[in-house]
């Protein structure tokens, strides 16, 4: 006979209105092709622009980042090295900018004011200058549309990242813009007015610049990213010019001095730096910062990906100064400065114990691979090694469902057959579904694709999520889509034999949330009843309850901005009563954030058909720990708790047990506050083999 199974029920006290949601602290390796990633849930980027600064003063390097989202994200040296770096927030002062922003001390009062491009109605294609003022560290708002010294407003064409810079000497920053011509047109710094720069358009045609040829006019073209810089340490600044029609970088020397420059297009390099030429899908952004504090500056790239197509994945690239300041040698070190899990676009995470170890595994759909021919989105999947205490994640295979060529791929994982291993379905972008059945056995799935299933077809961007939405023992099937609908298929057939019944073709239509909703099913609030989880396009989380038969959305309490286009994947990954919640985003990275709840009083009884890990529940608890059985076979069972020594504390139960449902009870008598482990063991009668399931609670 084999070991007894049990299931944990809950008395539950209280049931969730509303969550806060916090960047978890939580420990979890993930290991890609051998390496560990340093910043492994910090997201990742599509185009990024970022600037270099010591912004607090502080000695350590800080980082800004912006990516098209309208967000600044803030990431500062951990002191480890020069080129580790930890993220502070992805909404640096809550401040939306637009496409591109600049730190500069424009009213030269020692610290750093932010200028940056916001949409403008005033010209077609074009953008205003926002400018905000440092006040005692307080970016104070002071325009929305920065005019110049004859009242006009300053503009700056959609596809034009400019640069600041002080090209005569005044010690005032210029701006400088660059062309589709190929041009650089210079507007003068006068100074300050009414607590704002000054601008003094001065020529279209800074030092009769024109990097567009009439022999290489088709494969050049102006508009792009400046950046002036004094690489050679001769005391002038230099230009640097990454524009759409360039996989490199093209350089221009300064050969006159820092009050008169003398830049001559004739002598410019087509592709910098010569000792480190690289190609990349173009627009490239040009950044330079003493990462190590050795005297010479480091070159960092940053990819916005131009007519050679896009690079959504390694478009951070870094080359460390192994020269010096005034003779820079360039030796390329990585395509991906911030080492994040990142997939390109349009990341959706999902958790399930593929392997039946008793921890969650990793699996990631994307919108498309760049790796892949065409325009085909893929599943990645990681194994956990660790355990259900301590989770660490290593990359095993970038293309899990091989067959599928569709993109916005997203996967979901459930025991479609009653045999005991995971099956899988896929959604895609094009709203249908596919089905692959496992033919292998818990422990090593094989999966063996079926074809479309059901012949559903949701019309674009179906999300699917499988789950006991009406806890009657089988798997119910919910699908988001791109319109913002959330499709339900209730099974009416069995666990052996599912019978998926169109439900609902718009399950919370009663609600706006959005577009782009990605429900998932899961047990947040440990309560004994699955709930939902939903993210959508404009960057919110929803969570949905079953209460009296009606399901309520609310939106999260409240989370730190995660970037647009949300994708969750909830579990508890370290065991310790509280779930993590892994997110992918438009940017194609992951996030991990730690689920709080809010309660209220709400007293009723939940079986859940299956749980592989012991759950109590209230946990933390202060006197009383509510604890309930199922046993599906004659057999003995031991439920006690031990402390983080080992040294057992008490025993709750310890006798045979018939099948059926078993309620217990246990009082803390006045135990330290603290952390325990409540173990349950069991076996079958005539079976001398244990199953051991632990779980972590906590006392207050």
């Amino acid at each position: 006979m084999k070991s007894g199974q049990f299931f944990i029920i809950f008395l539950a006290t209280a049931s969730l209105t509303g969550q806060i949601a916090v960047r978890s602290e939580m420990v979890a390796p993930v290991v890609v092709d051998g390496d560990t990633l340093d910043n492994a849930f910090t997201g990742g980027f599509n185009r990024p622009v970022s600037q270099f600064l010591d912004w607090d003063d502080n000695g350590l390097i800080d980082l800004f980042i912006t990516d098209a989202d309208s967000r600044i994200q803030h990431f500062e040296q951990n002191g480890l090295s020069p080129s580790s770096f930890f993220l502070h927030t992805r909404s640096f002062r809550e401040i939306s900018v637009g496409f591109w922003f600049r730190f500069i001390d424009y009213d030269r009062d020692g610290d750093y004011d932010l200028i940056h491009s916001g949409f403008t109605p005033l010209i077609e294609g074009a953008f205003s200058l926002f400018v905000y003022e440092n006040v005692d560290d307080d970016l104070q708002f002071r325009t929305d549309r920065l005019l110049d010294d004859t009242g006009r407003p300053l503009v700056v064409g959609a596809v034009m990242i400019p640069t600041f810079s002080d090209l005569d000497g005044d010690e005032w920053p210029d701006l400088m813009v660059s062309s589709v011509a190929g041009t650089v047109t210079k507007y003068k710094n006068l100074g300050i007015r009414n607590q704002l720069p000054l601008f003094q358009f001065e020529t279209n045609a800074f030092q009769d610049i024109m990097i567009i040829s009439a022999y290489g006019r088709n494969k050049r073209h102006g508009a792009g990213s400046i950046e002036f810089f004094d690489i050679d340490a001769d005391g002038d600044n230099d230009l640097f010019w990454g524009e759409m029609y360039q996989s490199g970088l093209l350089f221009l020397e300064n050969r006159g001095t820092a009050t008169h420059p003398d830049i001559n297009d004739s002598l410019m390099i087509v592709d910098y730096p010569p000792e480190a030429v690289f190609e990349t899908a173009g627009f490239n952004v040009t950044r330079f910062v003493d990462l190590d504090k050795d005297g010479d500056s480091e070159l960092f790239v940053n990819v916005q990906s131009g007519v050679f197509g896009t690079d959504y994945v390694d478009n951070f690239l870094y080359f460390e100064n192994t020269g010096s300041d005034s003779l820079p040698f360039f030796r390329h070190n990585t395509d991906r400065f911030i080492a994040a899990l990142d997939f390109g676009s349009a990341s959706a995470p999902v958790f399930a114990d593929i392997d039946d170890d008793g921890d969650d595994d990793l699996f990631v759909g994307n919108e498309f691979n760049d790796l892949l021919s065409g325009f085909r989105g893929t599943v990645f999947f990681f194994r956990n090694r660790g355990d259900q205490f301590s989770p660490s994640f290593v990359l095993e295979d970038s293309t899990y469902f091989a067959e599928l060529t569709g993109n916005n791929l997203v996967p979901t994982f459930g025991d479609l057959d009653y045999d005991g291993d995971l099956d899988a379905i896929v959604g895609d972008w094009n709203g249908d579904l596919y089905h692959y059945e496992n033919s292998g056995t818990s422990q090593t799935p094989v999966f063996e694709y079926k074809g479309q299933y059901l012949n559903i077809d949701v019309g674009q961007r179906a999300h699917p999520s499988l789950g006991d939405l009406d806890r009657d023992n089988d798997l119910d099937l919910v699908v988001g889509t791109d319109d913002g609908k959330i499709f339900l298929w209730r099974n009416s057939g069995s666990p052996e034999i599912a019978e998926f019944q169109l439900e609902d073709d718009s399950f919370l239509k009663e609600e706006e949330l959005g577009r782009m909703l990605t429900p998932e099913i899961v047990d947040i609030d440990f309560d004994g009843k699955m709930d939902l989880v939903i993210g959508n396009a404009g960057g919110l989380l929803f969570s949905a309850f079953e209460t009296n038969g009606s399901w309520i959305p609310a939106e999260f309490d409240a989370i730190p901005y995660a970037g647009p286009q949300l994708a969750p994947a909830v579990s508890d990954l370290n065991n310790d009563g509280r779930v993590e919640m892994a997110i992918g985003s438009l940017h194609g990275g992951l996030q991990l954030f730690e689920v709080e709840a809010s309660m209220k009083t709400d007293i009723s009884i939940f079986l859940p058909r299956k749980m592989r890990l012991l759950q109590a529940y209230p946990n933390p608890f202060n006197s009383e720990l509510a604890i309930s059985v199922e046993v599906k076979s004659p057999g003995s069972i031991d439920i006690s708790v031990y402390n983080l020594l080992g040294q057992k504390i008490e025993t709750i139960f310890k006798n045979p047990l018939h099948a059926g449902v078993h309620q217990f009870f246990w009082q803390s008598n006045n135990l330290p506050s603290g952390i325990y482990l409540l173990m349950a063991t069991t076996s079958s009668v005539g079976d001398s083999r244990e199953k051991l399931i632990q779980k972590i609670v906590n006392i207050k």
